[in-house]
Protein backbone atom coordinates (compact mmCIF):
# COMPACT_ATOMS: atom_id res chain seq x y z
CA UNK A 1 0.00 0.00 0.00
CA UNK A 2 1.36 3.14 -0.99
CA UNK A 3 2.11 6.41 2.01
CA UNK A 4 -1.31 8.01 0.47
CA UNK A 5 -3.36 5.38 0.77
CA UNK A 6 -2.74 4.21 3.99
CA UNK A 7 -2.85 8.04 5.05
CA UNK A 8 -6.43 8.28 3.70
CA UNK A 9 -7.55 4.81 4.95
CA UNK A 10 -6.63 4.84 8.66
CA UNK A 11 -8.12 8.96 8.98
CA UNK A 12 -10.75 7.82 7.24
CA UNK A 13 -10.91 4.62 9.79
CA UNK A 14 -10.21 6.79 12.71
CA UNK A 15 -12.95 9.42 11.45
CA UNK A 16 -15.86 6.46 11.41
CA UNK A 17 -15.93 6.16 14.72
CA UNK A 18 -17.01 9.56 15.74
CA UNK A 19 -21.02 8.74 15.26
CA UNK A 20 -22.09 12.44 14.33
CA UNK A 21 -20.72 12.45 10.98
CA UNK A 22 -22.84 11.04 8.17
CA UNK A 23 -19.97 11.01 5.20
CA UNK A 24 -16.21 10.79 5.58
CA UNK A 25 -14.73 10.30 2.15
CA UNK A 26 -11.73 11.60 -0.12
CA UNK A 27 -12.55 15.20 -0.71
CA UNK A 28 -13.42 15.71 -4.54
CA UNK A 29 -15.36 18.89 -4.10
CA UNK A 30 -18.59 17.24 -3.38
CA UNK A 31 -20.03 20.51 -1.58
CA UNK A 32 -19.00 22.77 -4.45
CA UNK A 33 -21.55 21.98 -6.96
CA UNK A 34 -24.58 24.68 -5.83
CA UNK A 35 -27.43 23.72 -3.21
CA UNK A 36 -29.17 21.67 -5.79
CA UNK A 37 -26.65 19.09 -5.68
CA UNK A 38 -24.99 18.94 -2.67
CA UNK A 39 -25.21 15.60 -0.82
CA UNK A 40 -28.04 14.42 1.36
CA UNK A 41 -26.04 14.17 4.59
CA UNK A 42 -26.18 16.57 7.25
CA UNK A 43 -22.65 16.42 8.55
CA UNK A 44 -19.85 15.32 6.51
CA UNK A 45 -15.61 15.02 7.12
CA UNK A 46 -13.76 15.07 3.89
CA UNK A 47 -10.29 14.09 3.75
CA UNK A 48 -7.12 15.90 1.37
CA UNK A 49 -3.60 15.15 0.89
CA UNK A 50 -2.77 18.47 -0.27
CA UNK A 51 0.94 18.48 -0.56
CA UNK A 52 3.99 16.57 -0.19
CA UNK A 53 7.81 17.76 -0.56
CA UNK A 54 9.86 15.18 -1.35
CA UNK A 55 13.48 14.69 0.05
CA UNK A 56 15.80 11.74 -0.58
CA UNK A 57 17.18 9.39 2.24
CA UNK A 58 19.66 6.42 1.81
CA UNK A 59 18.90 2.56 0.77
CA UNK A 60 16.39 4.04 -1.79
CA UNK A 61 13.95 5.32 0.58
CA UNK A 62 12.11 8.60 0.73
CA UNK A 63 10.99 10.83 3.15
CA UNK A 64 8.11 13.70 2.48
CA UNK A 65 6.40 16.67 4.55
CA UNK A 66 3.30 16.18 4.30
CA UNK A 67 0.06 18.65 4.95
CA UNK A 68 -3.32 17.10 5.19
CA UNK A 69 -6.66 18.48 5.53
CA UNK A 70 -9.88 17.22 6.86
CA UNK A 71 -12.57 19.74 5.80
CA UNK A 72 -15.97 19.41 8.23
CA UNK A 73 -19.35 20.51 6.49
CA UNK A 74 -22.61 20.97 8.29
CA UNK A 75 -25.77 22.27 7.29
CA UNK A 76 -26.23 25.67 8.16
CA UNK A 77 -28.89 25.78 11.11
CA UNK A 78 -28.49 21.82 11.63
CA UNK A 79 -29.00 21.70 15.09
CA UNK A 80 -31.41 23.80 15.59
CA UNK A 81 -34.06 22.62 12.75
CA UNK A 82 -32.73 19.46 13.34
CA UNK A 83 -35.69 16.23 13.89
CA UNK A 84 -37.06 19.76 16.02
CA UNK A 85 -35.24 19.22 18.56
CA UNK A 86 -34.02 22.04 20.80
CA UNK A 87 -29.90 22.23 21.18
CA UNK A 88 -28.68 22.77 24.60
CA UNK A 89 -25.41 23.76 23.68
CA UNK A 90 -26.32 27.28 22.34
CA UNK A 91 -26.15 26.23 18.53
CA UNK A 92 -22.21 25.55 18.94
CA UNK A 93 -22.72 21.43 18.48
CA UNK A 94 -21.03 22.34 15.86
CA UNK A 95 -18.10 22.81 17.47
CA UNK A 96 -18.27 19.94 19.22
CA UNK A 97 -17.64 17.90 16.50
CA UNK A 98 -15.26 19.81 15.41
CA UNK A 99 -13.44 19.53 18.39
CA UNK A 100 -13.61 15.50 18.65
CA UNK A 101 -12.20 15.52 14.94
CA UNK A 102 -8.88 17.01 16.40
CA UNK A 103 -8.99 14.78 19.60
CA UNK A 104 -9.22 11.81 16.81
CA UNK A 105 -6.64 13.22 14.65
CA UNK A 106 -3.76 14.95 16.57
CA UNK A 107 -0.75 12.61 17.28
CA UNK A 108 -2.67 9.67 15.52
CA UNK A 109 -0.19 7.60 13.25
CA UNK A 110 0.04 4.77 10.78
CA UNK A 111 2.81 2.41 9.42
CA UNK A 112 4.35 5.10 6.85
CA UNK A 113 3.33 8.11 8.64
CA UNK A 114 4.58 9.90 11.35
CA UNK A 115 2.40 11.29 13.98
CA UNK A 116 -0.13 14.02 12.76
CA UNK A 117 0.43 17.45 13.86
CA UNK A 118 -2.39 20.54 13.61
CA UNK A 119 -0.90 23.59 12.39
CA UNK A 120 -4.45 25.42 11.38
CA UNK A 121 -7.67 25.63 11.40
CA UNK A 122 -9.94 27.94 9.48
CA UNK A 123 -13.92 28.67 8.53
CA UNK A 124 -14.09 27.70 4.30
CA UNK A 125 -16.77 29.51 2.33
CA UNK A 126 -18.29 27.12 0.60
CA UNK A 127 -21.74 28.76 -0.22
CA UNK A 128 -24.77 30.15 2.14
CA UNK A 129 -26.35 27.00 3.31
CA UNK A 130 -23.54 24.72 4.27
CA UNK A 131 -21.64 25.44 7.10
CA UNK A 132 -17.78 24.41 6.45
CA UNK A 133 -13.97 24.21 8.37
CA UNK A 134 -10.58 22.81 7.59
CA UNK A 135 -8.62 21.34 9.95
CA UNK A 136 -4.68 21.10 8.51
CA UNK A 137 -2.26 18.64 9.58
CA UNK A 138 1.25 17.99 8.82
CA UNK A 139 3.39 14.52 9.07
CA UNK A 140 6.09 13.54 7.79
CA UNK A 141 5.78 10.50 5.54
CA UNK A 142 7.63 7.93 3.87
CA UNK A 143 8.27 5.64 1.02
CA UNK A 144 11.07 3.02 -0.70
CA UNK A 145 11.51 4.13 -4.89
CA UNK A 146 13.51 2.08 -7.39
CA UNK A 147 16.90 1.78 -6.82
CA UNK A 148 19.34 3.77 -8.28
CA UNK A 149 21.83 1.00 -9.41
CA UNK A 150 21.21 -2.72 -9.35
CA UNK A 151 23.83 -4.89 -6.94
CA UNK A 152 25.51 -7.39 -9.34
CA UNK A 153 27.73 -10.40 -7.60
CA UNK A 154 31.32 -10.21 -9.03
CA UNK A 155 33.37 -13.11 -10.37
CA UNK A 156 36.99 -12.69 -10.25
CA UNK A 157 38.73 -15.69 -11.77
CA UNK A 158 42.45 -15.92 -12.42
Amino acid sequence: MTPRKELFIKVKESLATLSELELIDLQRKQFSNGKENYPSYFTAALIEIRSITWAMMVEQKQEGNCTLDVTFYCKDGWMEQYNNTSDPEHGLIEIDIIDKIVEKLQGFQGDQFKPLNLVNEEPVEEGEEIMSYRLSFETMIYRSVNPKYNYKKLKITE
